[in-house]
C-alpha cells in the first residue's frame, strides 16, 4: 500500500508539541516509513529570494519535488515555501510525501507525479498515484523542436547514464524555474526504460546542491554560479561528443520517433534468450508506452517488469539493467535503421547485451538490411535469432579461420553449399581443408565428398599441409573422401613433394589399404613398414600397376642386414619372383657373406635356394660346398669339392678362409695333399690365409714342409716360396732344425729351395 505524510511547522501538532513535525499520516504508517521520509523534509529559499515575501511573491518560489529509493520503498516528496509559521516568523514550508512500494509505480515514471492530483488529496488519506498531465511525450517532442535543444538532451543523457552506470555522481540542472528543471527530468526519464528510470533519483530544486543526495539535482543560478547544465543558456559547442545511446535517443526526439525510444528501452530490458519468442511480427511485444500515453490522458500502460529490489549498480551483470550496454542497444537500433557508422566497439557492446538479455521479437527482420555488414561478434550473439544470421556467422568464420573456435552452437538452414564449396576449393593446405570439413560437420554445412576429394588432391599435389594432422582433424564420415584425394594428389605430385609429404606420421595416418590405384604412394608407405616380408610382397604386387622405383624401394626396405630367417621366409612366400629384382637377388648373398657358414639356419637357407631357385643358387652352392669340404675325410675329396667353387665369387674367399682354418688342425702332409690336388686359385687362397695369419714357430715348420711337398708334386705356390725366401737367419735355422728332426730329407730339400731362391 501507499502512505501519505504531511509535514510543516505548527503551534501544536498531533503530539502536542510545537515546531516542524508530521502533522498528518495515513493510518498505520510504519515508523520506518516516517524515518525514511524525514531527511527529505527540508526547504531553503533561493539565496536571492526576498526574506519577507508578499503573497504574490510566494507563488514564484521554486517547488522542490524529490524522488528517491529508500530500502524497499519509493519516496516522492513535494515541498513548497509558505512564508510565515504560526508565530509569524518566516521560514515555514509545507512538505507532502507519498511513500509506495515500487510495484505501485509500475508503468509510471516518478516525474509524472509532478502536478499530479495526488498532491491535492486530503491529509492522511491513502494516496491514489495518478500521473499529472504536464509532460505529455508528444508535447515534449514539440517543445524540444521549438527550443532546438536536442544537443543539450544528448549531453544530459550522457551524463545521467554514466552516473547511473557508476552508481554514484551528481548531475546539476540550473534554472530559475523549477518547472523547467522538471521538464528536463521528464525528458531524461522518458528517454530511459522504466526499470532504469525507477533508479533515477532527482530533486527539482535545492538551495544546497552540493549536499543533495539525488543523482539529478535542480537548483537556481545563484546557488550554483558555475558549471552544471544551465538550462536557460545556449549549449556550449566544445563538449565531448555524447555516446551512441545518447545520440540515438536525442535523434529519436528530434524526429518524433517515440517508437525508436521504446525499441532501445526494450532492447535494454529484454528477457533471457530462452524466454524470448523470436521471428514473430515486428510489432509484437513492443512496449508501446508512448502510444499509451498519447491515447490515454489518464495514465500509462505497464510494459515491462520493473526490478527495484536493489540499487542499479548492484544488479548482476546478467540482469536486464546493464547500463554499460546502453550504447549497444542504441547501436542495434541504428543498425536496424540502416546506419553504417556503427563501430566495432559498439557492435561488441550490442553483442554483450544480446548475450545476457536476449533479443525482442521485432529485432528480426528489422536487422535484415544490415546483415551483409554485420560483424562476427554481434552475428554470433544473434545467431539463434534467425537462420540468415547463423549463415552470416558461418560465412565470416569461413573467411577468417581464427573465428571458428568462437562460433556458437548452431545448425545451418540449408548448409551454405556454395560457400563451403568455395572454401574447400580455396583451402591453403590440408590442415585448412580439414578445418573447413570439421566446421561443416559442426554446423550442418553441405559439402560433397567429391569436392573434399578434389580439394585434398590439389593440396597434396602441391605439398601443402600435414597429412597426419588433417586426417586426425577430419570427422570420420569424411575421412575416406579426404584420404582418397590425398592419394590421388600424391600420385600426381613430383617425387620430391611426395616423399616430403609422406612423413612417418603421415604414413601411419594413411594406414594399410589397397594401393593399386596409388602405387607410387603405396610404395613409399610400404617401404617404411616394420614387417619387411609383408611389405616386400605388397611392393611386388604393385609392380604391374606402375611402380618404376620398385628397386629403389626394395633397397630402402632391406637397408638393414637381412637374417637367414628373413630370406627363408621370402623364398617360401615369393619363390621365383625374387629372381626378378636385383635388391632381392642380393639378399641371400648378403646373408651368406655375414652369417656363420656352418650355422643350421644358414645351411637350411642354402638348401632351400638350391632346390627352389636354381637361378640364384650360385652362392648357396658355395655355402653347401663349404659344409661338404669340412665333412670330407680324404684329401682328394676335399680338394675336389673346393675345386668346384667359382674362384671369382667373393664368397669363395670366405669359404676358403674357413677351410684354411680347419686345415690347420691337420698334419702338414695332409694339407699339402689337398693343395696339390686342387686348383691353382684354391691353392693361392688357402696359402694366403695361412700366411696372413702370421704363422708362429710351429706353423713355420708346417709351411716349410708344405712348400717342399708342393715342389715335389710340381705344384709350387709362388707366395709360399717368397715367404720362405724372406725368412730371417734365425727363423731359417729353427725351420731347418725342426725339419731335420721330422725328416732330414725334407730339411735338405728346403735348404736347396732357399739356395735356388738366393
Amino acid at each position: 500500500m501507499a502512505w501519505d505524510l504531511r509535514y510543516t511547522s505548527v503551534e501544536s501538532g498531533p503530539t502536542g508539541r510545537s515546531g516542524f513535525q508530521f502533522v498528518a499520516t495515513t493510518p498505520g504508517t510504519p515508523p520506518h516509513v516516517v524515518g525514511a521520509v524525514t531527511p527529505y523534509m527540508s526547504y531553503r529559499p533561493p539565496p536571492s529570494a526576498p526574506s519577507a515575501p508578499a503573497p504574490d511573491e510566494l507563488a514564484a518560489f521554486p517547488v522542490a519535488f524529490a524522488y528517491g529509493r529508500e530500502g524497499d520503498h519509493a519516496v516522492l516528496v513535494r515541498c513548497r515555501y509558505t512564508g510565515r509559521d504560526y508565530s509569524g516568523r518566516y521560514g515555514n514550508f509545507s512538505g507532502h510525501a507519498v511513500v509506495a512500494a515500487p510495484q505501485e509505480l509500475e508503468g509510471l515514471r516518478p516525474i509524472e507525479l509532478w502536478e499530479s492530483p495526488v498532491w491535492d488529496g486530503p491529509p492522511g488519506a491513502a494516496p491514489d498515484l495518478v500521473p499529472g498531465t504536464a509532460f505529455d511525450p508528444d508535447s515534449l517532442v514539440a517543445w524540444l523542436g521549438r527550443e532546438g535543444a536536442h544537443d543539450r538532451l544528448a549531453a544530459l543523457l550522457d551524463a545521467v547514464t554514466v552516473a547511473l552506470a557508476d552508481g554514484h555522481g551528481r548531475v546539476v540542472l540550473v534554472a530559475d524555474d523549477a518547472a523547467l528543471v522538471a521538464r528536463w527530468i521528464a525528458l531524461v526519464s522518458y528517454s530511459l526504460p522504466a526499470p532504469l528510470a525507477a533508479h533515477l533519483s532527482f530533486i527539482t530544486y535545492t538551495a544546497d546542491p552540493e549536499s543533495a543526495s539525488q543523482l539529478v539535482v535542480g537548483t537556481v543560478p545563484e546557488a550554483w554560479p558555475r558549471g552544471g547544465f544551465r538550462l536557460s543558456e545556449p549549449v556550449p559547442g566544445d563538449g565531448e561528443r555524447p555516446g551512441r545511446f545518447s545520440r540515438v535517443i536525442a535523434d529519436c526526439w528530434r524526429t518524433g520517433d517515440l517508437d525508436g525510444i521504446d525499441a532501445v528501452g526494450e532492447l535494454l530490458t529484454s528477457g533471457p534468450a530462452e524466454d524470448t519468442t523470436l521471428g514473430s511480427d515486428a510489432d509484437e511485444g513492443r512496449t508501446g508506452r508512448f502510444h499509451a500515453a498519447a491515447s490515454s490522458a489518464g495514465g500509462r500502460t505497464a510494459t515491462a517488469s520493473v526490478r527495484v529490489a536493489e540499487p542499479l549498480h548492484r544488479v548482476p551483470a546478467g540482469g536486464h539493467h546493464a547500463l554499460a550496454s546502453a550504447d549497444g542497444a542504441a547501436a542495434l537500433l541504428a543498425l536496424c535503421r540502416g546506419e553504417t557508422s556503427v563501430s566495432a566497439a559498439e557492435e561488441s557492446a550490442a553483442a554483450a547485451l544480446v548475450r545476457c538479455g536476449g533479443a525482442p521479437s521485432w529485432l528480426w527482420p528489422a536487422l535484415a538490411p544490415a546483415l551483409p555488414g554485420l560483424g562476427f561478434e554481434l552475428a554470433a550473439a544473434l545467431a539463434h535469432v534467425a537462420p540468415e544470421i547463423a549463415e552470416r556467422c558461418v560465412e565470416l568464420a569461413l573467411a577468417d579461420p581464427s573465428l571458428r573456435e568462437r562460433l556458437p552452437v548452431l545448425r545451418l538452414r540449408d548448409g551454405l553449399p556454395a560457400r563451403f564449396r568455395a572454401a574447400l576449393a580455396q583451402a591453403s593446405g590440408l590442415d585448412a581443408l580439414a578445418d573447413v570439413v570439421r566446421l561443416a560437420d559442426e554446423v550442418g554445412g553441405r559439402i560433397a565428398d567429391d569436392d573434399v576429394t578434389a580439394a585434398a588432391a590439389a593440396c597434396a599435389r602441391r605439398g601443402a599441409g600435414d597429412i597426419a594432422a588433417a586426417v586426425r582433424a577430419t570427422p570420420r564420415a569424411r575421412r575416406a573422401a579426404l584420404v582418397g584425394g590425398i592419394l590421388a594428389g600424391l600420385e600426381r605430385a613430383e617425387s620430391g613433394v611426395r616423399r616430403a609429404m609422406l612423413t612417418p606420421d603421415a604414413r601411419a595416418a594413411l594406414g594399410d589399404r589397397d594401393w593399386t590405384r596409388a602405387p607410387r604412394t603405396g610404395g613409399l608407405v610400404l617401404s617404411a613398414r616394420a614387417d619387411r616380408h609383408e611389405a616386400t610382397a605388397r611392393l611386388i604386387e604393385l609392380e604391374p600397376y606402375g611402380l618404376p622405383e620398385i628397386e629403389e624401394l626394395l633397397d630402402a626396405l632391406w637397408d638393414a642386414p637381412p637374417t637367414p630367417d628373413d630370406c627363408e621366409r621370402l623364398v617360401e612366400r615369393l619363390g621365383p619372383a625374387m629372381a626378378r629384382f636385383a635388391a632381392l637377388r642380393s639378399l641371400t648373398r648378403r646373408v651368406f657373406e655375414s652369417a656363420p657358414l656352418d650355422a643350421a639356419e644358414t645351411l637350411r637357407l642354402a638348401e632351400l635356394i638350391r632346390d627352389r631357385l636354381p637361378e640364384l643358387a650360385g652362392p648357396a652352392r658355395i655355402v653347401l660346398a663349404h659344409r661338404e669340404a669340412l665333412r670330407a675325410g680324404a684329401e682328394p675329396e676335399m680338394a675336389r669339392v673346393l675345386g668346384r667353387m667359382d674362384a671369382g665369387d667373393p664368397l669363395t674367399g670366405r669359404v676358403c678362409a674357413s677351410v684354411a682354418a680347419a686345415l690347420t688342425e691337420r698334419p702338414a702332409r695332409s694339407r699339402a695333399e689337398v693343395l696339390a690336388a686342387t686348383t691353382d686359385a684354391v691353392r693361392r687362397e688357402l696359402t694366403g690365409h695361412w700366411l696372413d695369419a702370421g704363422p708362429g714357430r710351429d706353423d713355420r715348420v708346417d709351411l716349410a714342409e708344405i712348400e717342399v711337398r708342393l715342389h715335389r708334386a710340381r705344384t709350387p705356390v709362388p707366395q709360399l716360396t717368397a715367404w720362405g725366401d724372406g725368412l730371417g737367419r734365425f727363423a731359417r735355422r729353427h725351420v731347418e732344425s725342426a725339419l731335420t728332426d721330422r725328416d732330414p730329407a725334407l730339411a735338405s730339400a728346403w735348404r736347396a729351395l732357399r739356395r735356388r731362391g738366393a
